[in-house]
C-alpha cells in the first residue's frame, strides 16, 4: 500500500476512482474545477470510497504527478499504512460569521476526537473554506484554540477568477458558504511548510485607512491607494491595473527575514485596492519583487528533506497569482517536473493556509517513508 494520485481533465470518475483504488484506503483529498459541480464530486467519492473520510475544494488549475492541468478533477487516497485515523466535518456560514464557523467546527471536531491531546508531530489537518470568506478569521481561531495543538495546513477554494462562487466539501456534504476540516492521526513522519519567492525591495509605504473587514486599501500615505500603487509600480493609472500587474508587484509585512506576502486582487470604485487577506491601518509594507519561481520550488523540495529522510508524497497549495506567472512564464510544465517523481497532488488557491493565512505564497505538506 501507499500514497496514490490520478488526474482526470473531464468526469472520468470512475477511472479515477480506480487509479487511486487500493486495499484500506484511509483518506482521500480531491480538487475539482467549479464547472464539475453538476456532478456532484463531493457523493461519487464518498460512494467510490464509503469507509474513508473524503475531502475536497475547487480550484482554479491544479498539479499531479502525472501532469499540471487548468480543468477536471485531481485526487490522491492515503492508506492504513500512512493514516491510522480521521476525523472530518464541515461547517457552513462563514461568510456571514467565520469566528462562529470555526468555533461550532472546531468543537465538533473536538467531540468526534474524545477531547484527546493532539500532538503536531502525529497529527495533521487539512483545512479547506469558502476562498470568498475572511479565511483568516477561520485559521486565527484554530491558532488561538487550547487543546487543538496540530499542523494544520490547506488552502483557500477557488473558481475561475470570477470570484462568485467556490466550493468544499467533507463526505456526502458540500457548501459554497463553508469550511471543511479533516485530521488525520498519521502513522508516518510528515513536515510542513510555507515558501514565498518574493522578496523585499527599497520600496516602502504606510496604509493610511483601510477596511480589514473587506480587505479593501483605501489610502496610502493619505492618498488614492489604487492610484498611489499604480505610480509606484509604473502605470499611468488605476484603471488600467490588471492581475498580471498584481502578481509581478505583490506588497509584503517584513519581519526580519520572513516575507508575508499582501496580494491584490481587484481594484474597488477607481480608489481601493482589495487583497486577498486583510491589512490593518497603518501598517507599513514593502513592495516586493519576483524571485525564480521554478528555483523556489526546488528549494521547497530541499528545505523538507532536511527533516525527511526521504519523501514519498506531498500535498501542495499554490496562490492562484503565482499560478498566474507560472502561466505568463510558460513553466506550467517545469513547476509540475519539479515535484513529479512524488505521489504529489495540489491545487491554486484564493489563499494559503499554514499557521496563518498567506498569499503569494506555496504552503506544502511532504509525507515521509
Amino acid at each position: 500500500m501507499s500514497i496514490k494520485v490520478a488526474f482526470r481533465r473531464n468526469w472520468d470518475i470512475d477511472g479515477l476512482t480506480k487509479e487511486i483504488d487500493q486495499p484500506n484506503v484511509k483518506a482521500v483529498v480531491y480538487f475539482f474545477s467549479v464547472e464539475l459541480e453538476r456532478f456532484e464530486p463531493h457523493k461519487a467519492f464518498k460512494r467510490a470510497f464509503p469507509r474513508a473520510a473524503c475531502i475536497g475544494s475547487s480550484m482554479i488549475g491544479g498539479w499531479c504527478t502525472t501532469g499540471a492541468t487548468e480543468k477536471g478533477v485531481i485526487a490522491m487516497s492515503l492508506s492504513s499504512d500512512e493514516v491510522e485515523e480521521t476525523f472530518i466535518a464541515l461547517q457552513g456560514g462563514v461568510k456571514q460569521d467565520p469566528v462562529l464557523a470555526a468555533q461550532k467546527i472546531i468543537a465538533e471536531l473536538k467531540r468526534k476526537m474524545g477531547y484527546r491531546n493532539l500532538y503536531p508531530n502525529t497529527y495533521l489537518g487539512l483545512l479547506f473554506f469558502d476562498g470568498l470568506c475572511r479565511g483568516e478569521e477561520i485559521v486565527k481561531r484554530f491558532t488561538l484554540e487550547k487543546g487543538f495543538n496540530l499542523n494544520l495546513i490547506g488552502g483557500a477554494a477557488a473558481d475561475e477568477l470570477t470570484f462568485t462562487k467556490t466550493l468544499v466539501s467533507a463526505d456526502e456534504l458540500c457548501s459554497d458558504d463553508g469550511v471543511a476540516v479533516m485530521v488525520m492521526k498519521m502513522k508516518i513522519p510528515f513536515y510542513c511548510d510555507h515558501y514565498a519567492h518574493c522578496f523585499p525591495t527599497d520600496t516602502s509605504f504606510v496604509i493610511t485607512k483601510a477596511d480589514p473587514v473587506k480587505r479593501i486599501v483605501w489610502e496610502i500615505e493619505g492618498q488614492n491607494a489604487a492610484e498611489y500603487y499604480a505610480k509606484v509600480i509604473g502605470v499611468s493609472e488605476a484603471g488600467k491595473l490588471t492581475a498580471v500587474h498584481f502578481a509581478k508587484n505583490p506588497v509584503g509585512i517584513v519581519l526580519g527575514d520572513t516575507v508575508y506576502v499582501r496580494s491584490q486582487n481587484a481594484v474597488i470604485d477607481n480608489r481601493g485596492l482589495q487583497f486577498y487577506c486583510s491589512i490593518e491601518e497603518e501598517t507599513k509594507v514593502h513592495l516586493l519583487r519576483r524571485g525564480d519561481i521554478i528555483a523556489h520550488a526546488r528549494k521547497s523540495l530541499e528545505d523538507a528533506l532536511q527533516y525527511l529522510a526521504n519523501i514519498q508524497g506531498a500535498l501542495l497549495f499554490n496562490c492562484v497569482l503565482r499560478y498566474v506567472e507560472i502561466q505568463e512564464l510558460n513553466k506550467a510544465a517545469e513547476f509540475n517536473r519539479v515535484f513529479e517523481h512524488l505521489a504529489f497532488t495540489g491545487f491554486n488557491t484564493y489563499g494559503e493556509e499554514y499557521l496563518t493565512h498567506h498569499n503569494q505564497s506555496l504552503t506544502a505538506v511532504f509525507f515521509g517513508g
